[in-house]
């Protein structure tokens, strides 16, 4: 009998790409586990990481090429399969994403947006108590005419109140302990501030000296310039939530800045002034004028007085009540109008624009973004690139420039002057005169009640019902003119375009139809006479009060008889 051999065993994988697969999964078990045995957010795991493995993760790959050079040294191979490459590369790859981002966190100077990051992580994952603490100062002018108060906080909420004509009671706090100080001021008190400092942290004394280091300074009045300012001043190492609660006189002006955080005033201010580079801000009832700027958040002002100047980016605005001019420059988010007394401009940048029941002239320009007109008393100029423009119930005259848009005008009650290079129009009731220049689109025109000119290149030109003199010039486009009644001269040519063309049966017109390669198809009695080698067909109804000629250079023609107005068509 043959003796068993030694027992084999299966031959191992020369590769470490199962030994760097498990290495991996310790380090991501491990990692989780860490996280629910003691309740770390994961996301500050990694920001706390970020810095490390942006420096250090050279090391690792230090240590696979020595434990590859050891493998080759004792078994005298050291193997390097596919999927240890891929492992290799997209580490490498991820070591390189944490060096530039780190990289770029420094050089942009982000660090304290990181460190105001991992403040909101620990705040909603920590069961830190919220401690609010409240600085109280009474505010005693001299004459409140002409004054301006300045208010401005590095990051915070700013909130401002006109005071009653009872006097100036202290706005209502939500929910603070009263743990701050207050200071008297002099006899005739004008007004009051409160400034809300809220702190989270589990240690209460701890809290009360981070909110400590945040303090408020308040005035002198100076007396030349009447500007009264009230600032907060930080240490730097508080990590503080402020709100400013201020309630003021109703005739002082009103500036109010700050970078992170809303601004909101409401009152019959003599001026206002906010700006907020990140946060929304909105006033309301101001009776002087008003100047919002605004980086990256909405705007809102409603019921104001005088004039009215937003600029705004990346955030919407809305304005309700503006018996002043008002002027936008509004970027990336909507503007809606209501309610505009005097003239309106608005410049937007990839921002849709709304305006109605508004009186003053409107002026607005986009780029590709669409504007909607509806119940206007005044005039209105539109220029959009590639923005649609609706206009509904526009009692002024109506300018209209497009380079590649959807066009649609109902109920225009002066002159309208249309301009666009592409994109279909749509005009109905127009009471006043009418000038349309298109480009390759296609136009349907309605119910027009005075004097209409068209002119195109290239699609459809249709006209139903007119009661003034129409005249449609076009290149290679389809003209289509229906009419129940005459009121003035009619005169349509085209180049390579067939017409078609329905007059009332029972009208007193002139009729003159040209074509030099195409066809007339008449329901009118038309003599056929040359004139220059052109054949021409002419004809007369009634009195033949109305002259309509037709002429087209190769394209066909075709006359028909409309019904009398009051017939069923």
């Amino acid at each position: 009998m043959t003796g068993s051999g030694p027992t084999e065993h299966a031959p191992r994988s020369r590769s470490g790409c199962g030994t760097a697969f498990g290495v991996g999964l310790l380090a991501v078990g491990g990692l989780f586990l860490w996280v629910n045995l003691t309740d770390t957010p994961l996301a500050l795991l990694l920001l706390d990481a970020l810095p490390l493995a942006a420096v250090w993760w050279p090391l690792l790959l230090v240590a696979w090429g020595a434990s590859k050079l050891v493998t080759r040294l004792r078994t005298g191979r050291a193997r390097l399969g596919f999927g240890e490459v891929f492992l290799l590369a997209l580490f490498v790859l991820g070591g390189t994403i944490f060096t530039l981002a780190q990289r770029a966190i420094e050089s942009q100077g982000l660090e304290p947006r990181v460190t105001e990051v991992r403040r909101l992580i620990e705040q909603q994952s920590e069961p830190f108590p919220l401690h609010a603490f409240v600085t109280e100062e009474s505010v005693s002018l001299s004459s409140g005419e002409g004054v301006e108060i300045r208010i401005s906080l590095p990051a915070g909420n700013i909130r401002v109140e006109a005071a009653s004509a009872t006097g100036p009671a202290a706005p209502v706090t939500p929910g603070p302990e009263p743990d701050g100080r207050e200071v008297p001021g002099e006899a005739g008190i004008e007004g009051r501030l409160q400034l809300v400092k809220r702190v989270w942290a589990t240690d209460e004394a701890a809290a009360a000296a981070r909110a400590e280091a945040v303090r408020l300074r308040t005035g002198p009045l100076d007396p030349g310039t009447r500007q009264f300012p009230v600032r907060v001043e930080d240490s730097g190492t508080s990590e503080v939530a402020l709100e400013l609660l201020a309630t003021l006189p109703p005739g002082v002006r009103i500036s109010a800045f700050t970078d992170e955080g809303w601004v909101r005033v409401d009152g019959p201010f003599a001026r206002v002034e906010a700006r907020t580079n990140d946060g929304p801000v909105e006033v309301r009832g101001a009776e002087g004028p008003v100047s919002l700027t605004v980086r990256n958040g909405a705007a809102w002002a409603s019921g104001i007085e005088g004039a009215l100047a937003i600029e705004a980016r990346r955030g919407s605005v809305e304005v309700d009540g503006v018996a002043g001019t008002a002027t936008i420059d509004a970027e990336g988010a909507p503007v809606w109008i209501t309610a505009a007394a005097g003239s309106v401009a608005v410049r937007g940048r990839n921002a849709p624009v709304a305006v109605e029941d508004s009186f003053g002239p409107i002026e607005i320009e986009t780029r590709i973004a669409p504007i909607r007109l509806e119940r206007i008393g005044g005039s209105a100029v539109l220029r959009s690139e590639f923005g649609d423009v609706v206009a509904m119930s526009i009692e002024g005259p109506l300018e209209i420039r497009t380079d590649s848009a959807d066009l649609e005008v109902r109920r225009a009650r002066s002159g309208v002057d249309v301009q666009a290079a592409g994109g279909s129009l749509v005009l109905d009731e127009v009471a006043g005169a009418l000038t349309v220049a298109s480009g390759r689109g296609e136009v349907r025109a309605s119910r027009l009640f005075g004097p209409a000119s068209f002119t195109g290149d290239a699609g459809a030109i249709t006209v139903r019902g007119f009661g003034d003199a129409l005249s449609v010039t076009s290149g290679d486009a389809e003209v289509d003119v229906a009419t129940g009644a005459l009121g003035g001269e009619v005169g349509l040519t085209t180049e390579r375009g067939d017409v078609r063309l329905a007059l009332p049966s029972t009208g007193s017109f002139s009729l003159s139809a040209e074509t030099g390669g195409g066809d007339v198809d008449s329901e009118f009695t038309l003599e056929r006479r040359e004139a220059d080698g052109t054949p021409r067909w002419e004809g007369r109804a009634g009195s033949g009060a109305a002259r309509v000629t037709v002429s087209t250079r190769e394209g066909d023609i075709t006359l028909r008889a409309h019904p009398p107005a009051g017939e069923a068509r």
